[in-house]
Protein backbone atom coordinates (compact mmCIF):
# COMPACT_ATOMS: atom_id res chain seq x y z
CA UNK A 1 0.00 0.00 0.00
CA UNK A 2 2.82 2.39 0.88
CA UNK A 3 4.66 1.42 -2.30
CA UNK A 4 1.69 2.34 -4.46
CA UNK A 5 1.26 5.73 -2.81
CA UNK A 6 4.98 6.46 -3.20
CA UNK A 7 4.84 5.52 -6.88
CA UNK A 8 1.92 7.87 -7.48
CA UNK A 9 3.70 10.74 -5.72
CA UNK A 10 6.95 10.14 -7.62
CA UNK A 11 5.13 10.02 -10.94
CA UNK A 12 3.29 13.23 -10.15
CA UNK A 13 6.55 14.99 -9.24
CA UNK A 14 8.23 13.83 -12.46
CA UNK A 15 5.26 14.99 -14.55
CA UNK A 16 5.26 18.36 -12.80
CA UNK A 17 8.98 18.84 -13.43
CA UNK A 18 8.64 17.88 -17.10
CA UNK A 19 5.79 20.31 -17.71
CA UNK A 20 7.63 23.13 -15.93
CA UNK A 21 10.76 22.67 -18.04
CA UNK A 22 8.72 22.60 -21.25
CA UNK A 23 7.03 25.85 -20.30
CA UNK A 24 3.58 24.26 -19.94
CA UNK A 25 1.90 25.05 -16.60
CA UNK A 26 1.60 21.96 -14.33
CA UNK A 27 -1.93 20.78 -13.56
CA UNK A 28 -2.85 18.82 -10.40
CA UNK A 29 -5.00 15.86 -11.39
CA UNK A 30 -7.33 14.75 -8.59
CA UNK A 31 -8.22 11.09 -8.27
CA UNK A 32 -11.78 10.42 -9.48
CA UNK A 33 -14.21 10.53 -6.58
CA UNK A 34 -15.66 7.09 -7.26
CA UNK A 35 -12.16 5.58 -7.27
CA UNK A 36 -11.26 7.38 -4.05
CA UNK A 37 -14.57 6.29 -2.50
CA UNK A 38 -13.77 2.67 -3.34
CA UNK A 39 -10.33 3.02 -1.76
CA UNK A 40 -11.95 4.42 1.39
CA UNK A 41 -14.43 1.52 1.45
CA UNK A 42 -11.62 -1.01 1.00
CA UNK A 43 -9.56 0.63 3.75
CA UNK A 44 -12.55 0.57 6.10
CA UNK A 45 -13.19 -3.11 5.36
CA UNK A 46 -9.53 -3.90 6.09
CA UNK A 47 -9.76 -1.90 9.31
CA UNK A 48 -12.79 -3.96 10.34
CA UNK A 49 -10.87 -7.18 9.66
CA UNK A 50 -7.85 -6.04 11.69
CA UNK A 51 -10.11 -4.90 14.53
CA UNK A 52 -11.77 -8.33 14.59
CA UNK A 53 -8.31 -9.94 14.73
CA UNK A 54 -7.35 -7.63 17.62
CA UNK A 55 -10.49 -8.51 19.59
CA UNK A 56 -9.81 -12.23 19.08
CA UNK A 57 -6.12 -11.88 20.02
CA UNK A 58 -7.06 -9.89 23.13
CA UNK A 59 -9.53 -12.58 24.20
CA UNK A 60 -6.91 -15.30 23.70
CA UNK A 61 -4.36 -13.25 25.67
CA UNK A 62 -6.77 -12.97 28.59
CA UNK A 63 -7.25 -16.76 28.50
CA UNK A 64 -3.54 -17.64 28.58
CA UNK A 65 -2.95 -15.10 31.36
CA UNK A 66 -5.73 -16.72 33.40
CA UNK A 67 -4.12 -20.13 32.83
CA UNK A 68 -0.73 -18.76 33.95
CA UNK A 69 -2.28 -17.35 37.13
CA UNK A 70 -3.81 -20.77 37.87
CA UNK A 71 -0.44 -22.53 37.49
CA UNK A 72 1.29 -19.93 39.66
CA UNK A 73 -1.36 -20.46 42.34
CA UNK A 74 -0.70 -24.20 42.25
CA UNK A 75 3.04 -23.54 42.58
CA UNK A 76 2.49 -21.39 45.67
CA UNK A 77 0.30 -24.07 47.26
CA UNK A 78 2.87 -26.79 46.49
CA UNK A 79 5.67 -24.66 47.93
CA UNK A 80 3.65 -24.25 51.14
CA UNK A 81 3.03 -28.02 51.29
CA UNK A 82 6.77 -28.70 50.89
CA UNK A 83 7.63 -26.30 53.71
CA UNK A 84 5.09 -28.08 55.91
CA UNK A 85 6.60 -31.50 55.12
CA UNK A 86 10.10 -30.16 55.76
CA UNK A 87 8.96 -29.00 59.19
CA UNK A 88 7.49 -32.45 59.90
CA UNK A 89 10.75 -34.17 58.90
CA UNK A 90 12.79 -31.80 61.05
CA UNK A 91 10.49 -32.39 64.01
CA UNK A 92 10.68 -36.20 63.63
CA UNK A 93 14.44 -36.11 63.25
CA UNK A 94 14.71 -34.01 66.41
CA UNK A 95 12.67 -36.57 68.40
CA UNK A 96 14.89 -39.45 67.24
CA UNK A 97 18.04 -37.43 67.87
CA UNK A 98 16.93 -36.75 71.43
CA UNK A 99 16.27 -40.46 72.00
CA UNK A 100 19.65 -41.48 70.61
CA UNK A 101 21.37 -38.77 72.65
CA UNK A 102 19.60 -39.93 75.81
CA UNK A 103 20.61 -43.53 75.18
CA UNK A 104 24.20 -42.51 74.51
CA UNK A 105 24.45 -40.42 77.69
CA UNK A 106 23.01 -43.18 79.86
CA UNK A 107 25.33 -45.73 78.28
CA UNK A 108 24.03 -49.19 78.88
CA UNK A 109 21.69 -48.11 81.64
CA UNK A 110 18.63 -48.40 79.43
CA UNK A 111 19.52 -51.88 78.26
CA UNK A 112 20.49 -52.90 81.85
CA UNK A 113 17.19 -51.54 83.20
CA UNK A 114 15.33 -53.55 80.58
CA UNK A 115 17.23 -56.73 81.54
CA UNK A 116 17.03 -56.25 85.31
CA UNK A 117 13.46 -55.00 85.23
CA UNK A 118 12.19 -58.03 83.33
CA UNK A 119 10.40 -60.63 85.44
CA UNK A 120 11.24 -63.48 83.09
CA UNK A 121 12.61 -64.18 79.59
CA UNK A 122 9.23 -63.58 77.95
CA UNK A 123 8.99 -60.16 79.61
CA UNK A 124 12.57 -59.36 78.51
CA UNK A 125 11.76 -60.28 74.91
CA UNK A 126 8.57 -58.21 74.98
CA UNK A 127 10.36 -55.10 76.33
CA UNK A 128 13.19 -55.38 73.79
CA UNK A 129 10.76 -55.95 70.90
CA UNK A 130 8.67 -52.91 71.92
CA UNK A 131 11.74 -50.67 72.09
CA UNK A 132 12.80 -51.72 68.60
CA UNK A 133 9.26 -51.18 67.28
CA UNK A 134 9.22 -47.60 68.59
CA UNK A 135 12.48 -46.86 66.77
CA UNK A 136 11.20 -48.51 63.56
CA UNK A 137 7.91 -46.57 63.72
CA UNK A 138 9.77 -43.27 64.05
CA UNK A 139 11.94 -44.13 61.07
CA UNK A 140 8.91 -45.16 58.99
CA UNK A 141 7.08 -41.92 59.74
CA UNK A 142 10.09 -39.87 58.71
CA UNK A 143 10.55 -42.01 55.59
CA UNK A 144 6.89 -41.48 54.64
CA UNK A 145 7.14 -37.73 55.14
CA UNK A 146 10.34 -37.64 53.07
CA UNK A 147 8.60 -39.61 50.32
CA UNK A 148 5.69 -37.15 50.36
CA UNK A 149 8.13 -34.27 50.19
CA UNK A 150 9.97 -35.86 47.25
CA UNK A 151 6.66 -36.24 45.41
CA UNK A 152 5.82 -32.60 46.14
CA UNK A 153 9.23 -31.50 44.90
CA UNK A 154 8.65 -33.50 41.71
CA UNK A 155 5.27 -31.83 41.33
CA UNK A 156 6.88 -28.45 41.93
CA UNK A 157 9.43 -29.13 39.18
CA UNK A 158 6.66 -30.16 36.77
CA UNK A 159 4.66 -27.05 37.63
CA UNK A 160 7.76 -24.90 37.10
CA UNK A 161 8.12 -26.36 33.61
CA UNK A 162 4.42 -25.77 32.98
CA UNK A 163 4.79 -22.19 34.25
CA UNK A 164 7.72 -21.61 31.88
CA UNK A 165 5.70 -22.93 28.93
CA UNK A 166 2.70 -20.83 29.93
CA UNK A 167 4.88 -17.71 30.21
CA UNK A 168 6.13 -18.39 26.69
CA UNK A 169 2.52 -18.62 25.49
CA UNK A 170 1.69 -15.34 27.22
CA UNK A 171 4.76 -13.68 25.69
CA UNK A 172 3.90 -15.00 22.22
CA UNK A 173 0.28 -13.90 22.55
CA UNK A 174 1.34 -10.46 23.83
CA UNK A 175 3.61 -10.07 20.80
CA UNK A 176 0.83 -11.19 18.48
CA UNK A 177 -1.64 -8.82 20.11
CA UNK A 178 0.84 -5.93 19.90
CA UNK A 179 1.48 -6.72 16.24
CA UNK A 180 -2.23 -6.74 15.42
CA UNK A 181 -2.71 -3.57 17.47
CA UNK A 182 0.02 -1.91 15.40
CA UNK A 183 -1.72 -3.02 12.20
CA UNK A 184 -4.98 -1.54 13.47
CA UNK A 185 -3.25 1.74 14.32
CA UNK A 186 -1.54 1.99 10.93
CA UNK A 187 -4.72 1.05 9.06
CA UNK A 188 -6.70 3.57 11.11
CA UNK A 189 -4.24 6.30 10.13
CA UNK A 190 -4.36 5.23 6.48
CA UNK A 191 -8.15 5.10 6.49
CA UNK A 192 -8.42 8.49 8.22
CA UNK A 193 -6.13 10.09 5.63
CA UNK A 194 -8.13 8.65 2.75
CA UNK A 195 -11.39 9.64 4.41
CA UNK A 196 -10.12 13.20 4.86
CA UNK A 197 -9.08 13.32 1.20
CA UNK A 198 -12.49 12.07 0.15
CA UNK A 199 -14.31 14.60 2.33
CA UNK A 200 -12.14 17.44 1.01
CA UNK A 201 -12.70 16.32 -2.56
CA UNK A 202 -16.44 15.97 -2.04
CA UNK A 203 -16.50 19.44 -0.48
CA UNK A 204 -14.63 20.84 -3.47
CA UNK A 205 -17.02 19.11 -5.86
CA UNK A 206 -19.99 20.36 -3.88
CA UNK A 207 -18.61 23.92 -3.96
CA UNK A 208 -17.95 23.64 -7.69
CA UNK A 209 -21.44 22.29 -8.34
CA UNK A 210 -22.93 25.02 -6.16
CA UNK A 211 -21.03 27.65 -8.15
CA UNK A 212 -22.15 26.07 -11.41
CA UNK A 213 -25.74 25.96 -10.18
CA UNK A 214 -25.55 29.59 -9.07
CA UNK A 215 -24.19 30.57 -12.49
CA UNK A 216 -26.92 28.54 -14.19
CA UNK A 217 -29.62 30.16 -12.06
CA UNK A 218 -28.19 33.60 -12.79
CA UNK A 219 -28.15 32.87 -16.53
CA UNK A 220 -31.70 31.53 -16.33
CA UNK A 221 -32.82 34.61 -14.43
CA UNK A 222 -31.24 36.87 -17.05
CA UNK A 223 -32.95 34.87 -19.78
CA UNK A 224 -36.31 35.17 -18.01
CA UNK A 225 -35.80 38.91 -17.59
CA UNK A 226 -35.03 39.23 -21.29
CA UNK A 227 -38.16 37.23 -22.14
CA UNK A 228 -40.24 39.43 -19.84
CA UNK A 229 -38.81 42.54 -21.46
CA UNK A 230 -39.61 41.15 -24.89
CA UNK A 231 -43.16 40.31 -23.78
CA UNK A 232 -43.61 43.80 -22.36
CA UNK A 233 -42.35 45.32 -25.60
CA UNK A 234 -44.75 43.12 -27.59
CA UNK A 235 -47.64 44.13 -25.31
CA UNK A 236 -46.81 47.80 -25.74
CA UNK A 237 -46.65 47.37 -29.50
CA UNK A 238 -49.99 45.52 -29.51
CA UNK A 239 -51.59 48.24 -27.38
CA UNK A 240 -50.30 50.88 -29.71
CA UNK A 241 -51.76 48.96 -32.65
CA UNK A 242 -55.13 48.74 -30.89
CA UNK A 243 -54.72 45.13 -30.07
CA UNK A 244 -56.00 44.66 -26.54
CA UNK A 245 -55.25 40.96 -26.35
CA UNK A 246 -53.07 40.24 -23.38
CA UNK A 247 -50.90 37.22 -22.93
CA UNK A 248 -52.69 34.60 -20.98
CA UNK A 249 -51.56 34.05 -17.42
CA UNK A 250 -50.06 30.64 -17.01
CA UNK A 251 -52.28 28.33 -15.02
CA UNK A 252 -50.58 26.81 -12.02
CA UNK A 253 -50.98 23.06 -11.84
CA UNK A 254 -51.58 21.49 -8.49
CA UNK A 255 -48.52 19.87 -6.94
CA UNK A 256 -49.29 16.19 -6.91
CA UNK A 257 -47.09 15.34 -4.96
CA UNK A 258 -34.12 -23.25 19.02
CA UNK A 259 -33.74 -21.85 23.20
CA UNK A 260 -36.09 -18.98 23.74
CA UNK A 261 -35.23 -17.96 27.32
CA UNK A 262 -32.33 -15.50 27.29
CA UNK A 263 -32.42 -14.92 31.06
CA UNK A 264 -33.32 -11.81 33.02
CA UNK A 265 -30.85 -9.09 32.15
CA UNK A 266 -31.33 -5.85 34.15
CA UNK A 267 -33.00 -3.31 31.85
CA UNK A 268 -31.14 -0.49 33.60
CA UNK A 269 -27.88 -1.66 32.02
CA UNK A 270 -29.17 -0.37 28.66
CA UNK A 271 -29.29 3.22 29.95
CA UNK A 272 -25.71 2.92 31.20
CA UNK A 273 -24.45 1.60 27.86
CA UNK A 274 -26.34 4.20 25.79
CA UNK A 275 -24.85 6.96 27.94
CA UNK A 276 -21.42 5.97 26.55
CA UNK A 277 -22.37 6.53 22.88
CA UNK A 278 -19.85 8.83 21.20
CA UNK A 279 -16.91 7.85 23.40
CA UNK A 280 -13.78 6.55 21.62
CA UNK A 281 -12.68 2.96 21.07
CA UNK A 282 -9.37 2.11 22.76
CA UNK A 283 -8.12 -1.47 22.95
CA UNK A 284 -8.30 -2.99 26.48
CA UNK A 285 -10.06 0.13 27.84
CA UNK A 286 -12.97 -0.40 30.24
CA UNK A 287 -14.16 3.15 30.86
CA UNK A 288 -15.19 5.58 31.89
CA UNK A 289 -13.70 7.69 29.08
CA UNK A 290 -12.94 5.02 26.45
CA UNK A 291 -13.83 1.38 25.80
CA UNK A 292 -13.18 -1.71 23.76
CA UNK A 293 -16.13 -4.03 23.06
CA UNK A 294 -15.98 -6.23 26.19
CA UNK A 295 -14.85 -3.24 28.24
CA UNK A 296 -18.13 -1.45 27.44
CA UNK A 297 -20.30 -4.43 28.42
CA UNK A 298 -18.36 -5.24 31.61
CA UNK A 299 -18.41 -1.56 32.62
CA UNK A 300 -22.17 -1.26 31.98
CA UNK A 301 -22.98 -4.34 34.07
CA UNK A 302 -20.63 -3.22 36.85
CA UNK A 303 -22.55 0.06 37.14
CA UNK A 304 -25.75 -1.86 37.97
CA UNK A 305 -24.07 -4.19 40.46
CA UNK A 306 -22.93 -7.19 38.40
CA UNK A 307 -19.30 -8.17 37.80
CA UNK A 308 -18.57 -9.94 34.50
CA UNK A 309 -15.15 -10.67 32.94
CA UNK A 310 -13.45 -8.20 30.56
CA UNK A 311 -13.23 -10.68 27.67
CA UNK A 312 -15.71 -11.33 24.85
CA UNK A 313 -14.98 -15.10 24.88
CA UNK A 314 -15.32 -15.29 28.68
CA UNK A 315 -18.59 -13.33 28.57
CA UNK A 316 -19.94 -15.73 25.91
CA UNK A 317 -18.90 -18.73 28.01
CA UNK A 318 -20.64 -17.19 31.04
CA UNK A 319 -23.93 -16.68 29.15
CA UNK A 320 -23.78 -20.24 27.82
CA UNK A 321 -22.98 -21.70 31.26
CA UNK A 322 -26.08 -19.94 32.66
CA UNK A 323 -28.22 -21.67 30.00
CA UNK A 324 -29.28 -18.26 28.64
CA UNK A 325 -27.80 -18.50 25.12
CA UNK A 326 -30.40 -17.96 22.37
CA UNK A 327 -29.88 -17.77 18.61
CA UNK A 328 -33.18 -16.19 17.56
CA UNK A 329 -32.95 -12.40 17.62
CA UNK A 330 -36.66 -12.30 18.44
CA UNK A 331 -35.93 -14.07 21.75
CA UNK A 332 -33.47 -11.40 22.94
CA UNK A 333 -34.38 -8.94 25.70
CA UNK A 334 -32.96 -5.45 26.32
CA UNK A 335 -29.76 -5.80 28.34
CA UNK A 336 -28.73 -9.15 26.81
CA UNK A 337 -25.21 -9.51 25.44
CA UNK A 338 -24.86 -10.31 21.70
CA UNK A 339 -21.80 -12.01 20.22
CA UNK A 340 -19.90 -12.52 16.96
CA UNK A 341 -17.44 -15.35 16.28
CA UNK A 342 -14.72 -15.72 13.67
CA UNK A 343 -16.40 -17.59 10.81
CA UNK A 344 -19.47 -18.02 13.02
CA UNK A 345 -17.50 -20.15 15.50
CA UNK A 346 -18.45 -20.03 19.19
CA UNK A 347 -14.89 -20.94 20.16
CA UNK A 348 -13.43 -17.85 18.48
CA UNK A 349 -15.58 -15.02 19.85
CA UNK A 350 -14.10 -11.69 18.80
CA UNK A 351 -16.83 -9.10 19.44
CA UNK A 352 -19.65 -8.40 21.90
CA UNK A 353 -22.34 -5.74 22.19
CA UNK A 354 -25.40 -5.01 24.33
CA UNK A 355 -28.90 -5.49 22.93
CA UNK A 356 -31.20 -2.48 23.41
CA UNK A 357 -34.35 -3.79 21.69
CA UNK A 358 -35.93 -3.34 18.27
CA UNK A 359 -33.22 -5.35 16.55
CA UNK A 360 -30.55 -2.83 17.58
CA UNK A 361 -27.53 -2.99 19.87
CA UNK A 362 -24.93 -0.60 21.28
CA UNK A 363 -21.26 -1.53 21.03
CA UNK A 364 -17.70 -0.19 21.00
CA UNK A 365 -17.12 -0.69 17.29
CA UNK A 366 -13.53 0.06 16.33
CA UNK A 367 -10.88 2.81 16.39
CA UNK A 368 -12.20 5.94 14.72
CA UNK A 369 -15.81 4.86 15.19
CA UNK A 370 -16.13 4.40 18.95
CA UNK A 371 -19.33 3.57 20.83
CA UNK A 372 -22.33 3.55 18.46
CA UNK A 373 -25.77 2.02 18.00
CA UNK A 374 -26.15 -0.42 15.09
CA UNK A 375 -28.63 -2.87 13.57
CA UNK A 376 -28.26 -6.48 14.62
CA UNK A 377 -29.43 -7.60 11.17
CA UNK A 378 -26.43 -6.05 9.38
CA UNK A 379 -23.23 -8.02 8.83
CA UNK A 380 -22.40 -11.67 9.49
CA UNK A 381 -20.76 -14.03 12.01
CA UNK A 382 -23.50 -13.41 14.63
CA UNK A 383 -23.58 -16.45 16.96
CA UNK A 384 -26.29 -15.58 19.51
CA UNK A 385 -26.79 -13.75 22.76
CA UNK A 386 -28.30 -13.80 26.23
CA UNK A 387 -28.00 -12.56 29.80
CA UNK A 388 -24.82 -13.19 31.82
CA UNK A 389 -26.80 -12.98 35.09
Amino acid sequence: MKFKRTTVIATACLLSATLSVSGVPAVAFAEPTDVLQQRVNDAYATLQTYTMELELASSQLATVKDDLATVQGQIEQTRADIEKKQAEVAEGQEVIAQRVSSTYKQGGANLLSIVLGSTDFADLFSRTFYANKVADADAQVIAKVKQDMAELEQKQAELAEQEARQKELVSEQESKTAEVSSKVSQQQSFYSNLDTQLKDQLAEEAARKAAEEAARQEALQQQQQQQQQQQQQQQQQQQQQGNNNKPSKPVEKPNNNGNTNSGNAPASVVDVALAQVGKPYVWAASGPNAFDCSGLTSYSYAQVGYGIPHSSQSQFNLVRSKGHLVYNIGSLKPGDLVFWGNGGSTSSIYHVGLYIGGGRYVHASMPGVGVVVASLYAGGNYVGGGSPV
